[in-house]
């Protein structure tokens, strides 16, 4: 009886981590609109696996810094979308469009950077959109 159980148990293992991998990437936290902001200035690019992460100050309407931190893909992706390590610098002032978080938390997945002289980085998002149709606000 015991031959048959290691087998059984691998097999459930695999099958369970597949099943994780998905809920991992799925897009269900996130707003499927997005929204722009303009003059954010950049805190820091992680350029880290998973997923890079580009933490940045914005203005609120009452004129109050708020920090946001929009998740993209991985340095591997942003590469393959023109990216590098060096895209994003501290104190680069840039208009950024991104699927914010639905609980209002200053989370979001990132969609698009346009860099103060109108070059425009985009995030793997826009090439193969999790997303049936990305949609503005």
């Amino acid at each position: 009886m015991a031959n048959w159980l290691r087998p059984g148990v691998v097999v459930l293992i695999v099958l369970s981590a597949g099943a994780a991998l998905r809920a991992h990437h799925s897009t269900a936290a996130y707003e499927n609109t997005t929204i722009t902001l303009k003059n954010a200035v950049v805190k820091r690019l992680a350029w880290v696996n998973p997923h890079s992460v580009v933490s940045f100050d914005v203005k609120d309407a009452r004129g109050r810094v708020a920090t946001w931190s929009a998740e993209s893909g991985s340095p591997s992706a942003l590469s393959r979308m023109g990216w590098n390590r060096n895209s994003l610098k501290a104190g680069d002032v840039i208009t950024i469009e991104l699927f914010p978080a639905k609980n209002g938390a200053r989370v979001a997945r990132l969609a698009k950077v346009v860099m103060a002289d109108g070059r425009e980085l985009l995030d793997s998002v826009y090439k193969a959109s999790p997303f049936d149709t990305i949609q503005k606000r």
